[in-house]
């Protein structure tokens, strides 16, 4: 009730202020309460394309729903978020960006050709594969093509199709899953076999493909065998001198060709008659002198020539040898070693000699020479095949110290976190303040006084004057104008003392 009464006592320009200042101070705090505790935001798409989130956002500010877009994803209130997805679903959203048999639908079997529907019909099937993909995990987007080429009416071989998946993910994708993919996209498409899809990520490379163990065995052999050497030189030389004071590098090379040498050897000496043949031939020849003379011409008898007679004998043998046959067959698969090449530094610094000696260039020299011998034994060189070391030593630089940051603490993080809603919390916890104590305790404590001096005795001019004049006013002569009007018994009566005292004053005088 005395709060009702302050109010009736007030005047209609102080009401109006009070009211104002009321509504400014409730419209701070509900800033204030809705800055420093905002609704929790749950994730509700993530990773969508422009357009399709462009979509997401329209539907979302035609149901009213708040959002706050944090690069590739969408947050809205938590409490809201399942109801929002159904909404969305039931609407289509989100449009999935790669088509697959819907693209069929349309298609009118009258007024397309039989190329247009095939290309229709391939396109439909790699937009279905790719779909399919996009459930592995840690695969973010993929691209299917099949090279699919229709068998001429002229032609009696059938082509092989081929395939090639281009996907992108996070991390490197196994094994595993890379050939899940060729088979997946083999099996969709008839007469495709396993090994004609090539599963490609920009990024890692080919991840599954045709001879893809062969082009990279030897890369990978040739890493691991450096890899091996590296470190067991390393810990040999580390054992001597001490961490940090010897570099090792070496390079493998490896053999990329796959040889097939067939090596066929007959052995002389151990000989075994296998068959023997023997041939013998003879033959005689008996008639008269061929020799053509004048006798040749006269009657029989006149001019007979001499008989002749010849015999041929031929005798020969066949002899056939076996000998000791070795057939030798070998194979060269890729990754062979061929050459293999070391260069080691060390810091002479750790070898504890006194570089200022005389002789200190032969002492050097002694010590390379036993190094050598130590990484050659180490690693197994072969000088036959062409291996090399190279051993230098020379002072190391003395890298800076590098100052490690401290990870933030627990109240570091929450400063950063929460400084700007704190910032906001203070500054309007200030205005809110001013805005109670300067404004709206003044008018109060003005009330509270007019109050008092309405209840007060008429003659006690000394309360009249304190509550007149104790409290705070913003302007003193519209206060004293807005109190004469509202008490004009207590101010006539306050003038009335004013004058008697004067009188008394003078007549003292």
């Amino acid at each position: 009730m005395d709060f009702i009464a302050n109010l009736r006592s007030l005047s209609l320009q102080r009401q109006i202020i009070l009211g104002v200042t009321v509504l400014g101070v409730l419209a701070a705090m509900t800033f204030l309460v809705r800055g420093t505790m905002k609704e929790p935001m749950s994730l509700l798409y993530s990773g969508l394309d422009p357009v399709r989130a462009g979509e997401v956002i329209n539907e979302l500010e035609q149901l009213g729903v708040t959002y706050d877009i944090r690069g590739e994803a969408i947050f809205i209130p938590a409490n809201v978020r399942d109801k929002t997805r159904f909404a969305l679903a039931r609407d289509g959203l989100p449009r999935q960006s790669v088509q697959g048999y819907e693209l069929l639908d349309d298609v009118n079997g009258f007024s397309v050709t039989s190329e247009m529907y095939n290309a229709a019909y391939w396109r439909a099937k790699e937009g279905e594969l790719t779909r399919t993909i996009l459930t592995t995990p840690g695969v973010d987007s993929a691209r299917v093509h099949i090279g699919a080429n229709l068998r001429s009416g002229f032609s009696r071989s059938q082509p092989t199709p081929t395939a090639s998946v281009t996907l992108s993910s996070a991390r490197r994708l196994s094994n595993g899953q890379a050939e899940a993919i060729q088979y997946l996209v083999a099996l969709a498409v008839s007469g495709l076999n396993p090994e004609d899809v090539v599963v490609i990520d920009p990024r890692h490379g080919i991840l599954a493909g045709p001879n893809k163990e062969i082009m990279e065995a030897p890369s990978v052999v040739a890493e691991t065998q450096a890899g091996v050497l590296e470190q067991k030189i390393k810990r040999l030389l580390t054992a001597r001198l001490g961490d940090g004071n010897a570099e090792v590098s070496v390079s493998v090379d490896v053999s990329r060709e796959r040889q097939t040498i067939s090596d066929v050897r007959f052995d002389p000496e151990s000989r075994v008659i296998r068959s023997r043949t023997t041939n013998d031939a003879s033959e005689t020849n008996q008639g008269s002198s061929g020799n053509l003379t004048v006798a040749s011409n006269l009657p029989d008898g006149a001019g007979a020539g001499g008989q002749s007679e010849s015999s041929r004998k031929n005798s020969g043998e066949t002899v056939a040898y076996e000998l000791n046959e070795v057939r030798t067959q070998t194979e060269r698969l890729p990754g062979q070693i061929e050459r293999v090449s070391i260069a080691v530094l060390l810091n002479e610094q750790a070898l504890g000699l006194d570089l200022a000696a005389a002789d200190i260039a032969q002492q050097l020299e002694q010590v390379r020479a036993d190094f050598e011998a130590l990484v050659s034994n180490a690693a197994g060189l072969d000088t036959a095949r062409g291996d090399t070391i190279t051993i230098e030593l020379m002072p190391f630089q003395e890298l800076p110290e590098v100052e490690m940051t401290p990870a933030p603490g627990m109240m570091q993080r929450l400063i950063e976190q929460h400084l700007w809603s704190a910032v906001q919390a203070i500054f309007l916890g200030i205005i809110v303040l001013a805005l109670g104590f300067g404004v709206m305790r003044p008018i109060f404590a003005n009330s509270r006084g007019a109050a008092g001096a309405r209840q007060g005795d008429g003659a006690g001019g000394g309360s009249v004057e304190e509550d007149l004049f104790g409290a705070t006013a913003t302007d003193p002569i519209d206060y004293l104008k807005d109190y004469t009007k509202e008490n004009q018994e207590q101010t006539a009566a306050l003038l009335q003392d004013w004058l008697k005292e004067d009188r008394k004053i003078a007549a003292n005088e």
